[in-house]
């Protein structure tokens, strides 16, 4: 069964005030919350520790 024309744009309009209301949310944020995260960076530190730690465990033997 197809949907009906009007239960598609009432979605669509719901939709559009969900974003609506997310897109004014975020401008509440404080500053530091807003900036994009450095991925990268969380895996390279992680690495590192997980290398550190199969290094002392290694050592410890």
């Amino acid at each position: 069964m197809t949907r009906s024309r009007a239960f598609n744009r009432f979605h669509r309009f719901l939709a559009r005030k969900h974003r609506d209301e997310v897109r004014n949310s975020a401008s509440v944020l404080p500053a530091d919350e807003t900036r994009p995260i450095d991925h990268i960076q969380k895996l390279i530190e992680r690495r590192f520790a997980l290398d550190d730690r199969l290094e002392m465990e290694e050592t410890a033997r």
